[in-house]
């Protein structure tokens, strides 16, 4: 029968002795195991970079310069296939054409762009012949976010 302490709370009468020197190796192990996994396992993928160019200027969220060569605000897309793409530059009534001008791009350029991203775009403007979205359009030169 096992011996009884302070308390009648059974105590073993035999313990095993564990070496300090083999608690040591085994975490060891598993740390170095638990390490080379996060490191270097298969099944971790690396997180995607981000490709969008960021304006490094000092643009204001919404406005444009006197000869729009540079156009700040929000990329806004036609509904309901998102065909053409705007820059609303303004927010406040008086503004050309309705505060917002179409983008023509290059292919793929502005798409890159979430709908609703606030963006800084360089161009130049036509206001000539319409473009293919029934307004004047800024040519873009860059588009980058804000």
């Amino acid at each position: 029968m096992p011996s009884m302490k302070r308390g009648n709370i059974a105590a073993p009468t035999k313990t095993a002795r564990v070496s300090k020197a083999s608690i040591v190796v085994a975490l060891i192990a598993l740390t170095a195991a638990g390490c080379q996994r996060a490191s270097g396992g298969a099944d971790v993928a690396p997180s995607p970079a981000s490709t969008l160019p960021v304006s490094t200027g000092d643009y204001p969220a919404y406005g444009h310069a006197p000869d729009f060569s540079w156009i700040a605000g929000k990329l806004v897309r036609s509904s309901p296939a998102g065909q053409c793409t705007f820059l609303m530059f303004a927010t406040r009534r008086g503004q050309p054409w309705g505060g917002r001008i179409a983008l023509s791009a290059a292919s793929g350029a502005a798409e890159r762009f979430p709908t609703g991203d606030m963006v800084v775009v360089t161009g130049s403007l036509d206001t000539r012949v319409p473009s293919a979205c029934g307004q004047p359009a800024l040519t873009v030169k860059t588009i980058e976010e804000h």
